[in-house]
């Protein structure tokens, strides 16, 4: 079938508008390639140089160490793009690198110094001058290892209490072999402090050190304490410990002192004690309860943690006997952790002393509604009598009167009370009797 000449101008048209679209899908996706590799090859052609001048001081505050580094004198003039530094050090304490991310040349943070120091610093760069990308450079790396360890084990047993919030004892234990005549030496350092200092006051036993005791006006709370513990010997150094507190996390509180143990009237046992002396606050305090009942079916013990200083033992069965203790710590709202205080006095209270408490508080009762009935009552008994008088009052008065005006009538003088009593009628004489008006 032939195709007339306006069905051939159609086709025409048709295929031109195919092959244009193909053109301009070809151009731009030959476009888009030019403009990666452009910025691939750009890219690939920029290079960041590591930070320069790495270092770790320890400027002598027994751990606490200063990482200090310069920016890499190929960025000295860039302005179109921001340079940042990416600092990763091993925490030894938690057993995994820990990454920081600054514009800073310079960070301080603590290390255990009886093991390796490990740092590394990397330079990041980016916006227009890296395409807005951001490029790394290689790590700038520095590793110090812990000095001479010396010619005996560390020290062993070490432990602080902040007893009170008053003082606060740092012990160890005495060294043995060889190193038993060793004199040790305590130092520490906080970050309100300038310089480490030696311990204010040792703690000896048989004439060696065991102990430092802190006074309350060096301690600071809730910063890193830094403790060093090292000796000298007649073979030389002894090998230094190294320990860091959070002190707010060592108290221990004084024991409670003051218990008052009461039986209620409905058997059951109400404890109350003051918290316990010191500078501990006491909303700071919580308390643990342990009670025992001694009964026929044996020992039972039970404990309660509460922060209220009372506590209600309800009753279980019938125990011959109740005793009771508390002790004290610091709460995880005011600390990590805390020490529990030595356990108070115990104090117990027998089956027949409730018996006899609930007898007399019964006996009580019993008082206190009589006491209640006699008031009640003695008013009533005053107003009756008092309501009999005026009956007497009136009775005379109204007797005399009419006596008063019968004699005046008649020219006679008042009789007295007896001769007015005398003359009156049986049935005058017999409301008065029983005190009603007549």
């Amino acid at each position: 079938m032939a195709l007339e000449v306006d069905d051939t101008r159609i086709v025409c048209v048709l295929v031109r508008k195919k092959m244009k679209h193909k053109l301009t899908v070809d151009f731009l996706a030959g476009l888009f390639l030019l403009v990666n590799f452009n910025v691939c090859s750009t890219s690939a052609e920029i290079t960041v140089d590591p930070p320069a001048d790495l270092r770790v001081t320890d400027p002598g505050h027994l751990g606490h160490l200063h990482i200090s580094w310069a920016r890499p004198s190929s960025l000295e003039n860039v302005t179109d793009c921001s340079v940042r530094f990416e600092l990763q050090y091993f925490n030894t304490y938690e057993d995994r690198w820990t990454v920081i991310r600054t514009v800073r040349l310079k960070y301080s943070t603590h290390f255990d110094l009886e093991k390796d120091v490990h740092v590394k610093v990397w330079t990041l760069l980016r916006g227009p001058c890296v395409n807005n990308t951001e490029l790394q450079s290689p790590p700038a790396e520095v590793i110090l290892q812990p000095p001479d360890k010396g010619t005996s084990p560390r020290v062993s047993g070490f432990t602080c209490v902040f007893y009170q919030k008053e003082f606060m004892d740092c012990t160890w234990e005495a060294r043995g072999g060889e190193a038993s005549q060793a004199q040790d030496h305590l130092f520490y350092w906080h970050s309100e402090m300038g310089q480490a200092m030696e311990c204010p006051e040792y703690i000896e036993s048989d004439g060696f050190r065991t102990g430092c005791r802190f006074p309350k006006e060096v301690l600071e709370e809730f910063t890193d304490f830094n403790i060093c513990v090292n000796g000298t010997s007649a073979a030389g150094p002894m090998r230094a410990a190294y320990f860091t507190l959070q002190i707010q996390n060592h108290v221990k509180p004084a024991t409670v002192e003051t218990l008052s143990l009461d039986a209620l009237p409905n058997g059951n046992t109400l404890l109350t004690w003051s918290p316990p002396g010191g500078k501990i606050p006491n909303h700071c305090l919580e308390f643990e309860v342990e009670s025992k009942e001694d009964g026929v079916l044996g020992e039972n013990l039970h404990k309660y943690i509460t922060r209220e200083t009372s506590y209600t033992s309800a009753v279980q069965g019938q125990p011959k006997t109740s005793c009771f203790r508390v002790r004290s710590r610091v709460h995880q709202f005011c600390a990590d952790k805390s020490f529990w205080s030595e356990w108070s006095h115990q104090r117990c209270l027998a089956e027949s002393t409730k018996k006899d408490v609930s007898a007399m508080k019964v006996g009580q009762v019993c008082v206190l509604a009589l006491c209640a009935v006699t008031l009640f009552a003695f008013p009533l008994y005053l107003w009756n009598c008092k309501r009999k008088v005026k009956n007497q009052e009136w009775f005379l008065s109204s007797s005399f009167t009419k006596w008063g005006l019968l004699g005046c009538n008649q020219g006679l003088s008042p009789p007295s009370v007896e001769k007015l009593i005398h003359h009156l009628s049986q049935d005058e004489v017999q409301p008065f009797k029983q005190g009603q008006a007549v």
